[in-house]
């Protein structure tokens, strides 16, 4: 039996004792924050999603820059790790 194995069945028993000990209200109250807390994960999910659905549609939406090509320089690109051609 590896550690993981170990310290999980001491876990369940730990967990075990722990309701037994609980009464009833308070069994409910921890139910119930733990539902709350997953229906807040999982709405959060949900929120994440439609951002990113709504983000993908507006950048579908948008007109795309047009791109022009610029031919203005004349000559070969000064090199510059020439140290010849420095100053200095």
């Amino acid at each position: 039996m590896n550690p993981s194995d170990m310290a999980r069945a001491l876990g369940k028993k730990g967990g075990k004792a722990r309701a037994a000990r609980l009464d009833p209200a308070a069994k409910q109250r921890i139910a119930a924050l733990g539902g709350r807390a997953r229906a807040l994960s999982l709405h959060a999910a949900r929120r994440v999603a439609e951002n990113f659905r709504y983000a993908e549609a507006v950048e579908t939406l948008q007109p795309r820059p047009k791109v022009t090509r610029l031919c203005a320089f004349s000559g070969p690109l000064p090199d510059i790790h020439d140290t010849a051609t420095r100053e200095g």
